[in-house]
């Protein structure tokens, strides 16, 4: 066996503590490694590495035939206070908001990308709150076929493109330190399913990406089942303007300072045929059938409309979004988690459906937010958010109305920063406001 010599020990090792990644949100990631590379082992040019490491690059090998794998981390610590009576009682809060560790890389001249993301901090949901079979670790898990530039088809479980802008900004790069109320109430985030994203330029360099999901429809819990049908939606933006610099369409903040400015104008729409959950994030959790115990499930619709505009360090982002759902006329009972079928005896017709209907999110909601970087790295941001639930409706505009300040030190960028947060909550039903203050601190490695 050939021994390898002293200077390749050293490029070797070199290798496990530096790499590089061109930092993105997942829909553009890209890895670029630079003409100053190095190669590992000049023998068999196994791996080759940048000569410099900068905070957010993660590490990253690359093949002989150019295909690569980054491995990056990220944490976020935060302390919250809170208070729903004017500080006659407080209550206090110390966790990690999000631990998260990411492997993604591509293949075959970057025709193939792929992505796995675990947050270890995740917080779990037990058989006793209603989840048939959830994984709380995994967040993103799929593969992606590129077949040209700005074309894309993946396949697995990441970030839905049906929900509302903010959750295709992941939760280093928010502009505050949780994503709104809207977000909260309407969002599934996370789904499997099979996905396009397709980006066309027309005159004067302004962009149309049309965006296309079908989906389970019962979040990241349908690890074993997919109850009921199908999740389908679409999705298009317009970017009259061009695209952003360095994708700023996936941050909040201006850190670039656009010198031209950027607007993206978003349309979304979703039909889950058969839903289970408030909102789709809970797969089996509602099981509902007919006289026969044959499954009825009711349908649930979203739709809604969103922006972001960036230029000279001011940003600004809006969106509003409403449900809506269809109850079958043949729905006669429940199921209970273990498969036990409950008739709904003595019911009427009406009572039945607001029954089904109290256990989805039904309403709308409004949410606008804006903020300014200044030159000096602190950037300071305004959000109002408003909810409006209907008659029959889970109950999950109980805070329906958000006042929040946020001001963010950057010391190196999003890879590095500090949040603090103060706002207050209506609560209905309650005559004092809900006060709390926060303060977070990200790392990217």
């Amino acid at each position: 066996m050939k021994i390898l010599k002293k200077r390749h020990f050293f490029h070797l090792l070199f290798c496990l503590v530096c790499g590089t990644v061109l930092y993105a949100q997942d829909d553009d990631k890209e890895i670029i490694i630079e003409d100053d590379a190095i190669n590992a082992n000049e023998s068999f040019n196994i791996v080759r590495v940048r000569k410099h490491y900068s905070l957010g690059d993660g590490l990253t090998f690359m093949s002989s035939d150019g295909s690569t794998m980054n491995i990056s981390q990220s944490i976020q610590p935060l302390a919250l206070a809170s208070t729903p009576d004017d500080f006659e009682t407080t209550t206090t809060q110390f966790r990690i908001r999000r631990a998260r560790l990411k492997i993604s890389g591509d293949l075959y001249d970057s025709k193939i990308y792929y992505r796995i993301r675990l947050n270890f901090a995740s917080d779990y949901q037990s058989t006793t709150s209603g989840s048939r079979s959830f994984n709380p670790v995994m967040q993103d898990a799929y593969v992606e076929y590129r077949p040209a530039k700005g074309h894309r088809i993946n396949l697995g479980l990441r970030a839905d493109y049906i929900d509302s802008r903010e959750t295709r900004i992941e939760g280093e790069v928010l502009g505050f330190i949780e994503r709104s109320e809207v977000s909260a109430a309407f969002d599934a985030i996370f789904d499997y399913g099979l996905r396009y994203q397709g980006q066309f330029r027309i005159f004067n360099g302004q962009l149309f990406k049309p965006y296309v999901s079908i989906t389970t429809g019962d979040g990241n819990a349908s690890l074993t089942k997919n109850y009921g049908g199908f999740k389908y939606g679409a999705r298009l933006d317009y970017l009259p303007f061009g695209a952003f610099k360095k994708l700023g369409e996936f941050y909040m903040e201006d850190l670039v300072r656009e010198i031209k400015p950027k607007l993206v104008i978003g349309a979304v729409y979703s039909y889950n045929v058969g839903a289970t959950s408030a909102k789709g994030t809970n797969g089996g959790r509602w099981l509902y059938g007919d006289i026969n115990q044959d499954i009825s499930l009711p349908d649930y619709s979203k739709y809604g409309v969103d922006y972001m505009f960036k230029y000279r360090g001011f940003y600004s982002f809006g969106s509003y979004f409403a449900t809506n759902a269809i109850v079958p006329t043949d729905i006669a009972g429940e199921f209970s988690l273990a498969g036990a079928f409950t008739p709904y005896t003595g019911l009427t017709q009406t009572e039945i459906k607001n029954k089904v209907l109290s256990r989805l999110n039904l309403g709308s909601g409004f949410n606008v937010q804006a903020g300014y970087l200044l030159p000096c790295n602190w950037a300071f941001g305004l959000r109002y958010t408003k909810l409006d639930q209907d008659l029959q409706s889970f109950a999950f505009a109980t805070n329906d109305e958000n006042y929040s300040f946020v001001a963010t030190k950057y010391l190196a960028g999003h890879d590095l920063k500090i949040q603090t947060e103060i706002g207050k909550y209506n609560i209905q039903g309650i005559a004092s406001d809900y006060l709390y203050g926060q303060i977070m601190v990200t790392i990217q490695l």
